[in-house]
């Protein structure tokens, strides 16, 4: 759902003002009301990713096609591993599933121990149709998907990708949040404000 950053930065004054524990905030900060505005505007990209990147993927759903062509590595088009280059927006994979995949693929990084076991000679231990794996990497022109794997040959096409974009503030001065996390960034907002400010949470809270 789309959020105006007007809304964002109303409902993180209130969170703001609102301290039932200690004198409100901003009576204390000494920020004027279109500097605190600033600041606030200045950290809604970083709070909303720092909340997304905590959330489900059955809670981004559903996300933005990925529309690409497929590499593939061996030469043969449909056999053996396919690379998808995913968008510079790209925040998260969701889903990929090939057409000749009886599933959507399981996701992993690059770093996790069984990316190995995608580069074994030995059939049935890596991805492939039954079990498909897509593993994210970077590359020096950006991230990719290696896909494990098919066999179907040429005809093997994406049946289905989507992925959730990095968290912008756009044209119309709107940000997406999923609407269930909405309050969750508010909270981190009103958080990395008040550290900015030098309110320091922790020790009010002692």
């Amino acid at each position: 759902m789309r959020y105006p950053v007007r809304k964002i930065i109303r409902d993180t004054r209130v969170s703001l003002d609102f301290n039932q524990e200690e004198t409100p905030l901003l009576e204390n900060c000494g920020a004027g009301n279109l500097a605190l505005d600033d600041i606030i505007r200045s950290k809604v990209e970083m709070a909303t990713r720092h909340v997304v990147q905590q959330l489900d993927n059955l809670l981004l759903a559903p996300g933005t096609p990925i529309r690409t062509t497929l590499a593939w590595p061996g030469g043969t088009p449909g056999m053996g591993k396919a690379v998808m280059p995913l968008p510079f927006d790209c925040m998260r994979l969701l889903c990929v599933q090939l057409s000749d995949w009886h599933r959507p693929a399981r996701i992993i990084m690059e770093d996790d121990p069984e990316y190995l076991w995608q580069h074994t000679p030995f059939l049935g231990v890596g991805g492939n149709p039954a079990r498909p794996v897509a593993v994210i990497c970077q590359r020096p022109t950006g991230w990719v998907a290696e896909l494990f794997s098919s066999t179907a040959g040429r005809k093997v096409v994406i049946e289905k990708a989507q992925y959730y974009p990095m968290p912008r503030i756009t044209e119309d001065d709107s940000i997406h949040i999923p609407s269930m996390a909405y309050d969750d960034v508010v909270r981190q907002l009103a958080s990395l404000t008040a550290e900015t400010l030098g309110y320091n949470t922790e020790k009010q809270s002692k």
